[in-house]
């Protein structure tokens, strides 16, 4: 895990790309180079940087920059590939020879003799860049997921890459200007959804993708990309229809998954929340590793939102070293200048992560696993039981759908806008996914900014069914533009590599394998639960879901209420993000009196966004046009 950031088609790049590194050290402490690009001609024409997190080969033969063995190629790499030890088996009885046991080693050889045919046998996670000096190309790679994020920036036929937004603004690349488009974006889901970037002339690259761009005499000529894998695809083989051997199914890709995920050469902890899918991935971690686990829960004062008791029930199960974090309202109220000033871009959510990942750190460890993606493959969210408990109804009344769309969205209150964006959408899986993730509405969207919102979507593949749709839709959008990248941001702010062992190739697929009818069957991830039932105590899974979240309403009208309370109700404050005072004033002043069923998600959201651009001085042009509608982006999902 690293960070890596590179400039090509600027001479005497070196210097910026090392500012660049400079602004992402947090991402790697362990190791920082710059390596020069040269063409064929043996120019110079940028340069390539790399912040490391030491995790697999420790010693200078996992260092990079790293060159392959005959000079062509020179890559960076931020991510891990899991399978790494058996693809290099793979490429030792094909005649290749290593100076080392890194896995970056591994792509660079398998690179070379492959391309990007190589890709298809990774498992794992990643960003990548790759400059291939005799064909003048540099490649940039991300994994099918998006769990490592690649963001990419313009200027005057010269390319320039990071792990990280800021980086790409602190070389002069991305604006300090925020995006307008985004900032509606961010309001309506409470995160910026990809394709966009809340820094102008900024984008990430897409999930699953290898972009080539050619260069002659030291400047572009020529994009391309190429879609190598997708995160979810309709499943090849047979569909699993009874319980017993769904269960087995899932047991067993789970079970795999989490065994590489702990492919280290450093200690390895567990976030453990006290739910289903943490807690399995602790019991299966503590089946497979054979030795003694550290794990880590937040846990509050206030105990309705504590997952205390069911987390000390695994860890005494399976005999971790267990470390409870009391998080109070003083200490978070303490660390908000710290967490934004590691929010990479407006995020309403993530701070939780920030604060589990420092403890993790503080506690000498490099490496964490978390839970996260288990409610997204095996239907844990509402999004999930809106679609099926609507699937028979939705057909017959459609025709009705537009007109009640317009008289719910009239209504102007937070349930009608759900219901208004719900039967705004032809697709009832988007429609469920849109009214469970919906933060402000049409008419909220128009108080608060003036803008008219269309939020970008990357349609599904044809073959899926009602609940994979949701699947789809709930992958590529909350948990890519959520929960991966703020696991990944905040996580890497104290030098710590997170991973995902849900969010793995094999997992996925074998959530494919499940009918609908099966997924939910007795409730929420019926399939999941069955799967490890055996391996938690009752105390686990047999109460109703609780998601982890920090007590929000209660600070936000205690301690922290004078803090939100100076952004929100400043006009100077909320004019610099694009925002109207009246409109915000209203959403505060009906969270605090407890009107309108106003969650504190929204509030919370404006709040952080405000202290977001001043911390990261952003904000948007003095002179704006009323922005267009963001027309919705299809990105083909064909391979």
């Amino acid at each position: 895990m690293c960070g890596i950031v590179g400039v090509v088609g600027m001479r005497g790049a070196g210097s910026t790309v090392r500012a660049m590194s400079q602004c992402i050290a947090h991402r790697g402490r362990d190791g920082d180079a710059v390596a020069d690009t040269p063409d064929r001609r043996g120019e110079v024409v940028g340069a390539l940087g790399h912040r490391r997190l030491s995790v697999i080969d420790l010693t200078d033969a996992g260092h990079q920059p790293m060159l392959s063995g005959d000079g062509r190629l020179v890559i960076v790499f931020n991510g891990e590939i899991y399978n790494y030890v058996a693809l290099r088996a793979r490429l030792l009885e094909e005649g290749a020879s290593f100076r080392g046991h890194s896995d970056t080693e591994v792509i660079l050889e398998g690179w070379s003799r492959y391309g990007s045919a190589f890709l298809s046998s990774l498992r794992g996670m990643f960003a990548l860049a790759i400059w291939d000096r005799e064909a003048d190309e540099l490649v940039l790679v991300r994994d099918q997921f998006g769990i490592k994020p690649l963001y990419v920036a313009r200027r005057a036929g010269t390319i320039a890459f990071a792990s990280e937004v800021k980086a790409l603004v602190t070389g002069g690349f991305g604006e300090r200007t925020i995006d307008a488009r985004a900032v509606g974006a961010y309001l309506a889901l409470g995160s910026i959804p990809e394709p966009l970037a809340i820094a102008a002339g900024v984008a990430p690259l897409a999930p699953g993708t290898v972009r080539r761009i050619s260069f002659r005499d030291g400047r572009v000529v020529s994009e391309r990309d190429e879609r190598f894998a997708l995160p979810l695809e309709p499943p090849s083989e047979p569909m699993v229809e009874h319980l017993a051997d769904a269960a087995r199914l899932v047991r067993g890709a789970l079970r795999d998954s989490v065994a590489h995920h702990l492919v280290s050469d450093v200690p390895v902890g567990l976030f453990l929340s006290g739910g289903i899918d943490s807690s399995a991935v602790v019991a299966l971690a503590a089946e497979v590793s054979g030795r003694s686990l550290d794990t880590f829960t937040v846990v509050f004062n206030e105990e309705r939102f504590s997952e205390a008791g069911p987390a000390r029930a695994v860890a005494t199960r399976y005999g971790t070293r267990h470390e409870e974090i009391l998080l109070r309202d003083s200490d978070f109220l303490d660390s908000l200048p710290a967490a934004f000033a590691a929010m990479d871009q407006p995020s309403l959510d993530g701070l939780n992560t920030y604060v589990v990942s420092r403890a993790v750190h503080d506690a000498g460890l490099k490496v964490v696993l978390s839970g996260l993606g288990g409610d997204e493959l095996f239907g844990g969210y509402a999004s999930f039981r809106r679609a099926r408990a609507m699937r028979h109804l939705w057909a017959t009344t459609r025709a009705f759908h537009p007109l009640a769309a317009r008289m719910a969205g009239a209504a102007h209150s937070q349930r009608t806008d759900k219901v208004s964006l719900f039967l705004g959408e032809r697709d009832l899986a988007l429609g469920a996914y849109r009214a469970s993730r919906a933060l402000f509405g049409g008419r909220g969207l128009a108080a608060l900014t003036g803008q008219h919102v269309d939020i970008p979507v990357e349609p599904p593949p044809a073959g899926l069914s009602l609940l994979q749709r949701v699947s789809w839709y709930e992958v590529t959008g909350y948990m890519r533009s959520v929960l991966l990248r703020d696991s990944d941001v905040f996580s890497m702010a104290h030098h710590l590599e997170l991973r995902v062992p849900f969010v793995d190739r094999e997992v996925a697929a074998s959530s494919l394998r499940l009918s609908d009818e099966l997924k939910l069957r007795g409730g929420a991830k019926a399939v999941l639960l069955e799967a490890v039932r055996d391996l938690l105590p009752r105390e686990v899974w047999d109460r109703p879901k609780q998601g982890f979240t920090l007590p929000f309403a209660d600070w936000m009208r205690g301690p922290l209420a004078h803090e939100i309370d100076s952004a929100l109700t400043s006009p100077s404050r909320l004019e610099r993000v694009g925002l109207r005072a009246a409109g915000v004033r209203t959403v505060w002043r009906d969270f605090q009196a407890g009107r309108g069923a106003v969650s504190w998600s929204r509030p919370w959201a404006l709040y952080t966004l405000v202290r977001w651009a001043e911390t990261t001085n952003a904000s948007v042009a003095s002179r704006v046009e009323t922005p267009r509608a963001i027309e919705t982006v299809a990105v083909d999902a064909r391979h």
